[in-house]
């Protein structure tokens, strides 16, 4: 064989050993870092004026004050609802849930004049409200399930 060929092999083994590597690092870090889900395009919310004044009062009078994980490892746990709320896995969250879906600071539940509101923090795995993620800060009512990771939590008044 040529020296020329024997050097043209070597760069192309370098080559591909190169891509190898990158593919595994790759892996790596998505396995580490998780993947980021597209968020799909919701329909905004109607606005105050277009809900009827008898369901606001409604749920102006249900109220949540407490808030209880339906599903997960820490089923039966209930905590009460302040002004603000964030949930994740963090030691500064209020709640801090066991579940590997839930990222570091993953949501957060605040409180406004007409009621809560749940936000999605920008997780990996997005915040569910009723099996719809979310993107914005939603109302979060009585009615509703909030599913974060594997862990679903309602609110009760």
């Amino acid at each position: 064989m040529s020296e020329l060929l024997v050097l043209a092999l070597k760069f192309a083994f370098l080559g591909l050993l190169w891509v190898f590597i990158l593919f595994c690092g790759n892996i790596i870090r998505t396995d580490l870092f998780g993947r980021r889900v597209p968020v799909a395009d919701t329909a905004p919310a109607p606005p105050a004026a277009a809900v009827p004044a008898r369901r606001q009062r409604r749920n102006a009078a249900k109220l949540p004050t407490t808030l209880r994980i339906t599903r997960g490892k820490q089923q039966g746990l209930t905590m009460e609802l302040g002004e603000a709320l964030r949930i994740g896995r963090a030691t500064d969250c209020q709640l801090i849930l066991d579940d590997d879906y839930v990222s570091t600071r993953h949501a957060r539940i605040f409180r406004t004049e007409r009621g809560y509101l749940v936000e999605d923090l920008g997780s990996t795995n997005g915040t569910y409200l009723n099996d719809e993620r979310i993107s914005s800060p939603v109302p979060f009512t009585t009615s509703d399930t909030l599913r974060i990771g594997r862990t679903l939590l309602v609110v009760e008044a």
